[in-house]
């Protein structure tokens, strides 16, 4: 007999450091309960997050009252509040989370992502989806696209910038195989690029394409990089209705740890660059910018529609109000609140339960950000987008204020603490062979673990739209390096130095290179290095 989830489970303590912390999840709980505003919520007074150390100038943080206009035009659509329910496949969540949102979204007269993977019966008719077009249209047909009132070319998110989508094999049930039209109990894997989008040019025509087959807008979803200002001025003129910025440390049903943890920039950096690019190149005045990535609430939201966000994407905190209590366990299909399980008829989500607290918790975020903008002096949310100027930022770096442009009290002081290697990591690698797999958003440095080294400020850039990303861990690609004139041939390009080690550990180390054709140094070899 199934067991139905139609209750919310006591969050376990934090046994580790997580971006979505307990008062974050209580609040959002709370709002999911009553819907109704608790006060404007700031998530965390000592934050890593640029966005945390953002502030909006001579505002209180008091609840004066909720009667702003909240309300936006949004490419054919009226929204209560510019918020786009984040793209979650049916693969991904479980069948009735997604139709959960997707009755959630006409409820509330928000709109919703479908997410890549097909859709599903119960939520085709829906006006308010947003169908997604991935790099593997798995179950996109012409019928597909025609459903809902738009559109997104998925180039790229912000949990896994450079490779595609993955739903692990253990997931891949027989449901899930006739909605994606693919083998069971085989990983779906999507390729890194587009195979018919290797450049902008292509870009524009296959949102020219869709256009007319369709004749609904087409956003493209991308992740937030380095080039972010350069891509989304292509986007613009490649005639886009809009892009969808996905930022680092955004959630996921499944990615390789070393990518979500080590790839993107902050979503804040990201729409403040974007939105001063487009108004340099005048492309903004009918571009619209959807900002995704570790948003939870009304003040967060706030802080990016003043950045330059027209609408904010949540996905993790809508997941949150349906019931999650953050147990990670997306990409292995356990999940206890059958939001994220595997679809074997073991633990069924009640829809009804889940349109109930969805619908609550956005009538709650509506209020408070009405609250906001009543702080801020404002009739209506229109009033807010791009006003940079009414936000100030203290202990942030020159460069953020720069990227930002807006004004920083002070400069930050890097502040780093002991390293502490990642030891669950290391362990999945030696006892597995292969790249960690896991889910939801990241918690590595700087923004949620303690930095640790000069490193942990570094992010590394994940190439899309105009730079066909290779993905290393789908793809066999050749790492050998070559040593003594050719004569050596190792598999990647780094050597061992077993020269302190005690006898035990270079003799493991020996049987370790003699197997992977690795190279061990050791000072007190005459010879110098040993394979």
């Amino acid at each position: 007999m199934a067991n139905i989830v139609d209750n919310f489970i006591n969050v376990p303590n934090q046994k580790e450091e997580d971006f979505c912390t307990g008062s974050i999840i209580e609040h959002i709980r709370e709002l999911a309960y009553t819907g109704k505003p608790t006060g404007i919520f700031n998530p965390s007074d000592s934050g890593n997050r640029i966005l945390d150390k953002i502030y909006f100038k001579n505002m209180p943080l008091d609840l004066r009252s909720t009667l702003a206009d909240t309300e936006v035009n949004f490419k054919g659509l009226k929204l209560s509040v510019p918020l786009y329910l984040g793209d979650m496949s049916f693969g991904a969540l479980s069948g009735n989370p997604n139709i959960a949102i997707a009755r959630a979204a006409e409820i509330t007269k928000t709109f919703a992502g479908t997410g890549e993977g097909g859709l599903l019966p119960e939520i085709r008719d829906n006006r308010r989806i947003y169908v997604q077009w991935a790099s593997a249209r798995f179950g996109v047909d012409y019928k597909t696209i025609n459903s809902g009132s738009g559109i997104v070319i998925k180039i790229g998110q912000g949990a896994k910038p450079g490779i595609g989508g993955h739903l692990p094999a253990g997931k891949v049930t027989e449901k899930i195989s006739r909605a994606r039209r693919i083998p069971e109990n085989i990983d779906a894997i999507s390729p890194a690029p587009h195979h018919d989008i290797y450049s902008i040019e292509d870009l524009s025509q296959r949102i020219e394409a869709l256009k007319i087959a369709t004749g609904k807008p087409v956003f493209v979803k991308v992740a937030a990089t380095n080039y972010i200002p350069y891509i989304v001025t292509g986007i613009a003129r490649s005639g886009a209705d809009g892009v969808i910025i996905d930022g680092q440390g955004a959630g996921t049903g499944a990615t390789p740890e070393v990518i979500r943890d080590n790839l993107g920039i902050p979503i804040e950096l990201a729409v403040a660059a974007s939105h001063d690019a487009l108004v340099r190149e005048n492309l903004r005045d009918k571009f619209r910018i959807i900002a995704a990535g570790r948003v939870t609430g009304a003040l967060d939201a706030a802080k990016l529609y003043a950045l330059g966000a027209d609408v904010v994407s949540m996905g993790t905190a809508i997941l949150i109000s349906m019931g999650c209590i953050m147990v990670r366990k997306c990409n292995l299909g356990f999940c206890p609140t059958a939001l994220t399980n595997k679809i074997d008829g073991k633990r069924i989500y009640d829809v009804d339960f889940g349109v109930n607290n969805i619908v609550n918790f956005i009538t709650g975020f509506r209020l408070e950000l009405a609250g906001i903008l009543d702080n801020l002096g404002f009739n209506s949310i229109k009033e807010l987008t791009g006003r940079k100027d009414l936000l100030a930022a203290k202990n942030i770096s020159k460069g953020a204020a720069d990227v930002l442009k807006i004004h920083a009290e002070s400069n930050s002081t890097i502040m780093l603490d002991d390293f502490k290697p990642n030891k669950k990591y290391l362990n999945e690698i030696i006892t597995k062979g292969e790249v960690p797999i896991t889910s939801m958003g990241s918690t590595a440095s700087p923004e949620v673990a303690r930095p640790s080294r000069i490193i942990d400020f570094l992010r590394l850039d994940g190439a899309q739209v105009t730079r066909p990303p290779i993905d290393p861990y789908r793809e066999n690609i050749d790492t050998s390096f070559y040593l003594a004139h050719g004569r050596i041939k190792i598999p990647m390009p780094v050597i061992i130095d077993a020269s302190s080690e005690p006898e035990d550990v270079r003799s493991s180390l020996y049987w370790a290179s003699m197997f992977t054709g690795s190279v061990i140094v050791d000072k007190s070899y005459k010879k110098g290095f040993k394979r």
